[in-house]
């Protein structure tokens, strides 16, 4: 399945979808008027859930906490951000499982009173964006580590200054400090327990030490660098990510954006595959993966390895997917905006295996009829469930008398349509699984017909809405 929250337009939220295109769940209810980012699963406790920033939208970053649901789609875990850091931002919400204590990574942004005489504002002080992470105990709350850019990485490492990009701050307020960082992803080594930090404002991927926080190497092709980039370039990543590392090499991967809009190093982004040698002190990459016709992402995008060897790739602001063959070859491309919604961006994209029966839920019924001597159209969808092979429908002309079993048909798509043999008042349809067990019913649901009134605005699949008010019916 495929996993995005789209944002910036009416109906954003959590989405999951089929690889044909089918909606299979619509998150929207579970987060409101926020915004849902970085949706997944995610392993929680030994067990797939689905994990994602909840956040009010900011300039180029969020403000809000993380979200774990379960198989029914149903809230099991929130985490925020402890001590005396700010609000969890949208760039990570990185579950790291333990069956006993499970933790997660939250970034975070902070403004804090800085002396940037030195990039012309010397009329008072002025204001630095920092980004930091923390890495909490989900249960309890308890912060087990944290770290600030302010701390370690100088502003002057900076390739983005004040007043110079939509998102960099002038550096003049509070509300409006300057981003000289721009932390936007965080990934912990299962092997170290250090960790890998993706900066776009710096350009660069941080190594960690996650004893004393020190920053072990640096990789920049543009700036301050422990390792030569011997076959490639890169700026403004996003999503760097650990795939394995040893005492002498480091494989990881990240998502080239190659722009912020304004500078550009590449024509178009990518997903790229790098290998460090600590020896040799040299960065090299392995694996390019292009996107599919020249897509320049000026901000957001992510690179996911995939377990067959394939790469799945969001392309963040340009609202594409795509899916890529352990070979590199092209296997899916999809744009999900239409052309009325082209402000639409997701942040990253994924694709998952995913079950589910919700339990907390039942399917959805609407049945029609143009006149009570016709066939009835019933439509029956159930909101996240992925388990329906087969629905089966009952009906009875009073809702005291037995439902009986009339037809049945195949799951089709998010939401299934069937023309039954001949008009029933009253409709209940059952989920089948694929084995023909029984995942539950829907409630008793009346068949609408169109009075006289509405007749003329009606066919045999249903009526067209109203536009405008009418003479009063008697």
């Amino acid at each position: 399945y495929i996993f995005i929250g789209p944002y910036q337009h009416p109906g954003g939220g959590p989405y999951i979808f089929d690889k044909f295109g089918n909606l299979v769940w619509d998150g929207f209810g579970i987060t409101g008027s926020t915004n849902a980012h970085d949706f997944k699963v995610c392993q929680y406790r030994g067990e797939p859930h689905l994990c994602f920033s909840q956040m009010n939208q900011r300039n180029g970053y969020g403000v809000g906490q993380g979200l774990i649901i379960d198989h029914s789609y149903r809230i099991v875990a929130s985490v925020q951000t402890g001590r005396d850091a700010m609000p969890a931002d949208m760039h990570e919400m990185n579950v790291i499982d333990d069956e006993d204590s499970p933790t997660a990574i939250l970034t975070s942004y902070r403004a804090i009173p800085y002396d940037l005489s030195g990039y012309n504002i010397t009329t008072g002080i002025g204001w630095l964006s920092e980004g930091m992470f923390q890495e909490i105990d989900i249960q309890s709350g308890e912060v087990l580590f944290e770290w600030y850019s302010s701390e370690h990485v100088d502003p002057s490492d900076s390739q983005v200054l004040p007043d110079t990009t939509d998102i960099s701050g002038d550096g003049l307020k509070r509300t409006a400090a300057w981003d000289y960082y721009h932390i936007n992803s965080v990934d912990k080594s299962k092997s170290t327990g250090n960790y890998i930090v993706s900066a776009r404002h710096v350009s660069a991927i941080y190594y960690i030490n996650a004893t004393d926080q020190s920053i072990i190497w640096t990789l920049s092709y543009q700036g301050r660098s422990d390792f030569e980039c011997t076959n490639f370039n890169f700026s403004y990543q996003h999503d760097a990510r650990i795939v394995s590392e040893n005492d002498t090499h480091t494989e990881f991967t990240f998502f080239d954006n190659a722009s912020n809009c304004y500078n550009q190093t590449d024509q178009e982004s990518s997903g790229r595959f790098i290998t460090i040698d600590h020896e040799a002190k040299t960065a090299t990459q392995t694996r390019r993966v292009l996107p599919p016709g020249s897509i320049s992402s000026c901000s957001q995008g992510n690179t996911q390895l995939l377990a067959n060897g394939g790469v799945f790739q969001g392309w963040g602001d340009k609202s594409w997917i795509s899916e890529h063959d352990a070979d590199n070859n092209l296997v899916l491309a999809a744009h999900f905006t239409n052309g009325d919604a082209v402000t639409a961006m997701n942040y990253r994209a994924f694709s998952f295996g995913w079950e589910s029966t919700p339990a907390n839920t039942k399917p959805a019924v609407y049945s029609y009829a143009r006149t009570k001597d016709g066939a009835n159209q019933v439509h029956v969808s159930w909101n996240g469930a992925t388990t329906v092979a087969t629905w089966t429908f009952y009906a009875a002309q009073e809702i005291g008398d037995e439902f009986k079993k009339i037809g049945s048909t195949g799951h089709r798509g998010f939401e299934t349509i069937w023309t039954s043999p001949e008009y029933y008042a009253w409709y209940m349809v059952e989920a089948v699984a694929w084995d023909g067990n029984s995942l539950g019913n829907s409630s008793y649901q009346p068949t609408f017909v169109p009075s006289s009134v509405l007749a003329d605005h009606c066919d045999e699949s249903g009526c067209q809405a109203a536009t405008t008010f009418g003479p009063m019916a008697i």
